[in-house]
């Protein structure tokens, strides 16, 4: 795996827009931020553009992180928000001179296209919160990101305790949201690593889309290899009740946890939950696409770079 040369002060962050848009008001306190860091930045051009929820077509999309990956003075790009679209670019863009010399690129949710894209090709990703939840993520996960980008950080721990002891995994970790995860199976940006442990988090899906999901991936035969799964957050989970919506009440009859616990069971490898990433606030950064030892440490779980 290739790891991407850490910033300094003084380099160059680029913002780019691989699905939603952002407006300028938006944008404004990561810029501040990063120029806090004392970084400079450069912003892609099409991420103002409003082409319905997406930040302009395909094609212009993919321009505009295509034209910061190919700027040698941006040392490392951010995607400005999620959402859906990425997948649109992935097939558009030009990785032949990244993969010889890569940078850092950094989001989660609908950016898992890219991790999963350059994980492959044996380049390390920053699986971090974004640009537009910036005013409201915590000041861990903002510090987090900047450990990421400046080679600081060492070891990323779960913030919950763990039900169960289990011996230390090495492996290269992996993922990113589970439902985009899925839609990549059968394509090549989705290919096994060596000793894979999976990461995986997820939001406003239902209980059975969850099982559903690691059913086909169990059956497509892209968790043969995995060492271990490491949870982040399964928020706003549904279920068929009418607490959802629905007329009468039809459970799944098992929690996120319990539906995930099952398929590690199955698999005979450990799971971690409780790791502080995805869909929260608390969304702390770490590497993805990187050697790793996952242990548990005083009753948690903790990634060891």
């Amino acid at each position: 795996m290739k790891v991407p040369p850490f910033l300094k002060s003084g380099d160059c962050i680029g913002i780019a827009a691989t699905a939603r848009w952002v407006t300028a008001e938006q944008l404004q306190p990561a810029i501040d931020l990063f120029t806090s860091w004392g970084l400079r930045v450069k912003v892609a051009p099409n991420v103002h553009t409003v082409d319905f929820q997406l930040a302009g077509n395909a094609q212009s999309r993919a321009h505009g992180l295509q034209e910061l990956i190919d700027d040698n003075e941006v040392q490392a790009i951010v995607i400005a928000r999620g959402g859906y679209g990425t997948v649109q670019t992935i097939d558009v863009l030009d990785f032949t001179r990244f993969l010889d010399n890569p940078k850092w690129i950094a989001g989660y949710s609908d950016i898992t296209v890219l991790h999963a894209h350059l994980n492959s090709k044996g380049i390390a990703t920053i699986h971090s919160t974004m640009p537009i939840s910036f005013p409201d993520a915590t000041a861990d996960a903002l510090e987090n990101l900047r450990q990421c980008l400046f080679g600081e950080l060492k070891v990323f721990a779960s913030s919950e305790k763990i039900d169960k002891e289990f011996s230390p995994v090495s492996g290269n970790l992996v993922g990113g949201n589970l439902s985009v995860l899925y839609s990549l199976l059968g394509s090549d940006s989705w290919h096994h690593c060596e000793s894979p442990i999976l990461f995986i988090e997820d939001v406003d899906e239902m209980l059975y889309h969850l099982d559903r999901m690691l059913w086909g991936m169990y059956r497509a035969q892209m968790l043969s290899q995995v060492k271990a799964i490491v949870c982040g957050g399964f928020t706003q989970m549904k279920d068929n009740t009418k607490q959802f919506g629905f007329p009468t009440d039809n459970p799944w009859g098992a929690t996120a946890k319990e539906i995930i616990q099952s398929m590690a069971d199955k698999l005979k490898i450990p799971v971690a939950f409780g790791f502080p990433a995805g869909h929260l606030s608390d969304n702390r950064a770490f590497y993805l696409g990187r050697p790793t030892l996952l242990k548990c440490t005083e009753g948690r779980a903790e990634i060891h770079y």
